[in-house]
C-alpha cells in the first residue's frame, strides 16, 4: 500500500544568526546539503522574525504591534499546568551584569539555580505583593507565572529578544508599563536582600537579580491548526499542540524516523538558538554541522519521494519551500552560509 505524502515543516530559530563574531572565526563551513536545500528553494514571505511568532503562525494567531502573543498562557500548559482563562504573565528568574552605565540581562540557565532556590524566591514575592493579591506559580525553576484578575494595558518583550542586551531598551511598554518598571525595581531590592542570594553567594554561585515579565495575554477561544502531528521540546509548541489536541514528542535524534510518517507534520529543530543568544560563534558552527548532518536524510527521503516538501522556516520573515523538482535546479549555485547572515536571507 502506498504511503500517504509527506509534507515536513522544519523550524530553525539561529540558522542565520545573528552572529557578528563569526568572521573572527577560521573554521570553513562545509555545509552542502543545508546550502544546496536553501539556493535551490522558493523563497516566499512569512510573517515572524522570532520563534515565538513563527509557531503561533502555524495555529492561525498573528502577532500584533500593539499587543503581546499569549506566550505566557500557553507555555505554562505545555510545562505542565492545567489550562486556565485568566490573564496570565510569564515571570522568568534573570541575572543583571553591569556595563559601563547600563544592566545587561541574562536568564539563569547556567546558574545552577535550583527548585528549592525556586521556591524560597516566590514566598518571598508572593509576602511582599499580598495586596494585590498576587501568586506565582513556579512550574519550573526558570519559568513561573502570574495569574491576574484583569488584563493590564502593557506590552512586554521576551526574554529572548532582551537576552545580553541593555535591559533598559526592552521594558514593558503601554499605559501601564511604568507601574510595571516600579514592579521589576521593587523586585530586584527584594531579591537583592534575601538569604536565598545570600546563601547562593556563600556558595560561590552568581546572584539572581530579579524577574523579567513577558508573554502577557489569555487563551484563545478556538486554536486551529493544518499540521497533523509536532515533534520538539519547546513549552510553547508543546502548549499549543495540548490545546488542540495533536500529538507532540521529542524531535527525533535520526531524522530517518521522519520519513516514515504522512500528512503535515511540524519539527522545531532548537539546536542553533541558545548559541545565538550567547554570541557563540564556536559552539553555533558546530551546531550547524550537526544540523548538517540530521538534515542529510531528509535530502536523500525527497529526492526518493518519502518527502512530498519540506518548508523550512529561519524565523527571519521567510520561508523556503523544496521539493522533489526543485532539487533539480542545478543551475541554481548554492551560497556560503556567512552570505546568508550579512543578508539574512
Amino acid at each position: 500500500m502506498k504511503k500517504s505524502p509527506l509534507s515536513l515543516h522544519l523550524v530553525i530559530p539561529g540558522l542565520f544568526g545573528p552572529m557578528p563574531a563569526l568572521r573572527q572565526s577560521d573554521t570553513d563551513l562545509q555545509l552542502p546539503n543545508l546550502q544546496r536545500l536553501l539556493a535551490r528553494s522558493q523563497q516566499t514571505l512569512f510573517p515572524g522574525k522570532d520563534l515565538e511568532s513563527v509557531l503561533f503562525k502555524h495555529f492561525g494567531i498573528h502577532a500584533d504591534e500593539q499587543s503581546n502573543l499569549p506566550t505566557a498562557a500557553y507555555r505554562r500548559i505545555g510545562d505542565g499546568a492545567i489550562p486556565d482563562d485568566r490573564y496570565w504573565l510569564q515571570l522568568s528568574p534573570v541575572y543583571l551584569r553591569p556595563d559601563q552605565d547600563r544592566l545587561l540581562l541574562f536568564d539563569v540557565e547556567d546558574l545552577a539555580f535550583t527548585a528549592a532556590e525556586a521556591e524560597g524566591f516566590a514566598e518571598l514575592f508572593n509576602a511582599h505583593f499580598a495586596e494585590e493579591g498576587w501568586s506565582v506559580e513556579v512550574v519550573t525553576p526558570q519559568r513561573w507565572y502570574l495569574p491576574l484578575d484583569t488584563a493590564p494595558k502593557l506590552k512586554c518583550h521576551e526574554l529572548t529578544d532582551a537576552f545580553g542586551r541593555n535591559m533598559d531598551l526592552f521594558l514593558p511598554e503601554g499605559d501601564e508599563g511604568i507601574k510595571w518598571h516600579g514592579v521589576l525595581n521593587e523586585i530586584q531590592m527584594l531579591f537583592y536582600t534575601s538569604t536565598v542570594n545570600e546563601q547562593r553567594e556563600s556558595e560561590g554561585k552568581g546572584p539572581i537579580s530579579g524577574l523579567w515579565i513577558s508573554g502577557g495575554g489569555r487563551l484563545v477561544n478556538k486554536l486551529t491548526t493544518n499540521r497533523s502531528a509536532f515533534y520538539g521540546s519547546d513549552p510553547l509548541l508543546k502548549g499549543l499542540a495540548k490545546m488542540t489536541h495533536l500529538p507532540v514528542e521529542d524531535r527525533p535524534v535520526d531524522a530517518n524516523a521522519l520519513c516514515q510518517l504522512s500528512g503535515d507534520v511540524l519539527v522545531h529543530y532548537d539546536g542553533l538558538q541558545r548559541s545565538v543568544l550567547c554570541a557563540d560563534p564556536f559552539v553555533w558552527q558546530q551546531e550547524l554541522a550537526e544540523l548538517e548532518a540530521w538534515i542529510t536524510p531528509l535530502v536523500e527521503a525527497i529526492k526518493r519521494g518519502q518527502v512530498d516538501k519540506l518548508t523550512l522556516y529561519a524565523c527571519n520573515g521567510h520561508r523556503y519551500l523544496i521539493n522533489k523538482a526543485a532539487l533539480r535546479r542545478f543551475w541554481k549555485r548554492s551560497r556560503p552560509i556567512l552570505q546568508r547572515l550579512e543578508s539574512n536571507s
